[in-house]
């Protein structure tokens, strides 16, 4: 979906922003959603959802969600009731939208971003170890122990994982994992929403690839005078 925040919309006679604005198209027709969002501790009256049916109907869009922390007056769903809005508490709202996003956002980008890191750590060895002289080697084995399990977690949120498994795992992770792990931050062992862990573990993963890929493709020594440039240009 594109989206945007409080966005300007033009209704039949007025004017009115919109807290969230969606967009998506599926199978060549466009879907709009319009968010109302309440951070509220007291409960939604009906009057907020009528106002809000008619944004939604003057915007053409085709759904509406009023989104609240307070929960709704039984006024407020005899209100929706019949109509293209949805009443929803931001549990709620996520539920509605999780598998979704997981299948089409979460699983293609860890298995697109994370590729080079899971191949890295899997048990055989690269070809390339050969070649490294012994303290290279022992360098990426080093690495290697210390990413093996960052990359065992990325595994289990791919599209690879999901035909062993249908289902990504429960957050958090804490339990899964030892809390001793090198290079394993405390904010994604303890993240509780999928959007917050994905946001740690690709950067994470990919800087973990880099610094194996750099292990296992060392460059010149700095300062060393090389006398075959073709040898200088193999192995850089």
């Amino acid at each position: 979906m594109q989206a945007e925040v409080e966005k300007t919309v033009t209704l039949a006679r007025d004017v009115a922003e919109v807290d969230v604005v969606a967009v998506e198209t599926v199978n060549g027709r466009t879907n709009t959603i319009f968010c109302e969002c309440k951070r509220w501790k007291s409960s939604i009256p009906k009057n907020v959802v009528h106002g809000f049916r008619t944004v939604v109907q003057d915007g053409g869009a085709n759904v509406g969600y009023i989104i609240t922390s307070g929960g709704f007056q039984s006024g407020a769903f005899a209100a929706a009731d019949l109509t293209n809005l949805r009443l929803v508490t931001w549990p709620e709202f996520q539920a509605e939208f999780e598998s979704l996003w997981i299948e089409n956002h979460l699983r293609p980008e860890v298995t697109r971003r994370l590729d080079d890191l899971m191949e890295l750590v899997e048990p055989l060895l690269p070809r390339a170890f050969k070649e490294l002289s012994e303290p290279a080697k022992a360098r990426y084995l080093e690495l290697r122990e210390r990413y093996w399990e960052l990359g065992a977690i990325a595994m289990m949120f791919t599209t690879y994982f999901k035909m062993i498994h249908a289902e990504v795992p429960d957050l958090p992770l804490r339990d899964r994992v030892s809390s001793s792990t090198i290079g394993m931050p405390d904010a994604l062992l303890n993240a509780t929403a999928y959007g917050d862990f994905l946001d740690i573990l690709l950067p994470l993963g990919e800087q973990a690839a880099a610094e194996l890929k750099a292990a296992l493709h060392p460059g010149p020594l700095l300062g060393s005078d090389s006398k075959d440039p073709s040898e200088s240009t193999r192995h850089t």
